[in-house]
């Protein structure tokens, strides 16, 4: 009973840590130096485990834990909450037992005579960068794919840390979860040294905590180097971002949310103007504040809302505008597409970009087709249709003031938070990653904040400009090192003419090869489960 109660202990400190290192309620922009140490009571809990049973209880545990400590705030998506939270904190207890059955493995073979620290100088350098390389391989794991969802992951507490954030741009975000689950496993190791084998040393750990400290020194001289070098705009645009904090669930609440962002946009329009002497050279709204379908509601839009038709004021302000709304791409089917829409500054309705990565369960729902998937969802959520997802990349183009191109791509809501898709957006032409986002469901400033950490790496990686224009917040502009330039407060009715930089476009490391650490986390784990395998076989 006490090893069973010394186990949970270790486990739910472990998921409270994380927890708490990951942007929260009480740490914004969360803490690094809480997510350094947070897996490591989580390295002792699999080192006291008896056996493999507990080991998948262990890592089930703590998946669903963390995931329901960091992303509460997914019970206010209204009725899809039994999907959002429930469904998904049920999923990540079963992927947690299955990734536990998979870090036990060195641990389970601890007391055999063939790899006890005594006959084997690799014991503790297999158990760390098995462990390190596992977690790796499940945060790459959770972060792609049609379930995708890369919140609650150890690499969001790095955010803090500018100087090893920066090595993303060579790695991905995944090298930060190498690094933090590596540092972790370096101190849960020390720890059991230290209780197992007061008396001993062992080179192999020795080397071990070398091996750390030089790649988080080689990881931190380089970003000192990347950070601090001077980067000069070639072209920039002076941006109005609005953010009407308005509910997108409220009964006829679109024409609301246009007056008021009209309303909003009008008075940064007229103080930029009494500033400068000059016009804003683009408005941008946010995700899904439009309803009715274009291009058919185009008419509509041009008489609605009455106060202030919306094309109309557009044409009157004579700038252009990004708007987020649905696309008919299919009238047959009755197919739509959620969609950012760009407006020309006479009215005339431009270019759009319809969202690739839809939310499963909320905009795209498996098997959708299906009478008894559909009759289901229309009991459980009351409909059973979902968005049709986008089938290509959009390249935006924009003319500055001085007569100056500026090509943009429009990743929308959660799509900033994924490298790859971001990383094509880029590879396709794009000088600046333009979100608009609508998080205001969340009625938590953790979901904010969550959804700008894990976006504010798509601007390291790809060393380019990232804007973010939301309903709620956080509205802000970061800048190719992942630095904030400009933002605007959350949950407030407000909106900001600001200075965009953009620069001169440069392959990374990251955006020639994309994701590839994990496959080197695989290798390395399947030659650690070869070795074991054969250890075992022959004891």
């Amino acid at each position: 009973m006490k090893g069973f109660l010394q186990i949970f202990f270790y486990t739910v400190l472990s998921a409270c840590l994380l927890a708490l290192g990951i942007p929260n309620e009480f740490f914004h922009f969360g803490s690094p130096f809480i997510g350094l140490f947070s897996l490591a009571p989580l390295y002792l809990a699999f080192n006291a485990c008896p056996n493999y049973k507990k080991a998948g209880t262990i890592g089930a545990l703590h998946f669903s834990l963390v995931h329901i400590l960091s992303s509460f705030w997914l019970a206010n998506f209204k009725g899809f909450a039994i999907f959002t939270l429930g469904a998904s904190a049920a999923a990540y207890f079963v992927a947690g037992y299955v990734f536990g059955l998979v870090l036990y493995l060195p641990f389970s073979n601890k007391k055999n005579k063939l790899t006890s620290p005594y006959q084997d100088k690799y014991y503790f350098p297999t158990r760390i960068l098995y462990f390190a390389c596992i977690w790796t391989i499940h945060e790459w794991y959770k972060s792609v794919g049609f379930l995708a969802y890369p919140w609650g992951t150890v690499l969001m507490s790095a955010y803090k840390w500018k100087l090893l954030t920066q090595i993303v741009s060579i790695t991905g975000t995944f090298g930060l979860s190498f690094l933090f689950s590596l540092f972790s496993a370096v101190i849960g190791e020390g720890i059991i040294i230290l209780k197992e084998y007061p008396k001993r040393t062992f080179s192999g750990y020795n080397w071990t905590v070398a091996f750390c400290m030089v790649i988080f020194g080689l990881s931190t001289v380089y970003g000192v180097f990347t950070y601090t070098k001077t980067r000069t705009p070639i072209k920039t645009f002076d941006a109005v971002l609005v953010q009407q904090n308005s509910d997108s669930w409220e009964e006829g609440g679109q024409d609301n949310s246009i007056l008021k962002a009209q309303n909003l946009t009008e008075a940064a329009v007229m103080d930029f103007y009494q500033k400068t002497d000059t016009k804003p050279d683009i408005v941008l709204w946010n995700e899904a504040i439009l309803t009715y379908a274009l291009p058919d509601s185009y008419l509509y839009y041009n008489a609605y809302p009455r106060e202030n038709p919306l094309v109309k004021s557009i044409r009157k302000l004579n700038i252009p505008h990004l708007i987020g709304g649905p696309i008919l791409v299919n009238e047959e089917e009755n197919l739509f597409s959620n969609s950012v829409i760009f407006f020309e500054k006479n009215g005339d309705m431009g270019k759009w970009y319809g969202k690739i990565h839809l939310v499963p369960f909320a905009e795209a729902i498996p098997y959708a087709d299906n009478p008894l998937v559909k009759k289901l969802m229309d009991a459980m959520v009351g409909f059973s249709s979902g968005w049709t997802p986008g089938k290509e990349l959009t390249l935006f183009q924009l003319e500055n003031k001085q007569g100056q191109n500026i090509n943009f791509s429009t990743p929308i809501c959660f799509e900033d938070a994924f490298a790859d898709l971001c990383r094509l957006h880029f590879l396709n032409g794009s000088e600046v990653f333009v979100n608009l986002t609508n998080d205001s469901w969340s009625l938590t400033k953790s979901a904010e904040y969550q959804h700008f950490v894990i976006a504010s790496y798509r601007a390291i990686e790809c060393r380019t400009t990232l804007v973010r224009s939301t309903n709620s917040g956080f509205s802000v502009v970061v800048d190719p090192a992942g630095n904030i330039l400009d933002s605007m407060p959350l949950f407030e009715s407000v909106s900001k003419t600001m200075t965009i930089p953009v620069y001169e476009r440069i392959y990374t490391p990251y955006v020639i090869t994309g994701d590839i650490i994990q496959y080197f986390a695989i290798f390395f784990a399947l030659l650690v489960i070869f070795r074991f395998k054969i250890f075992q076989k022959n004891s």
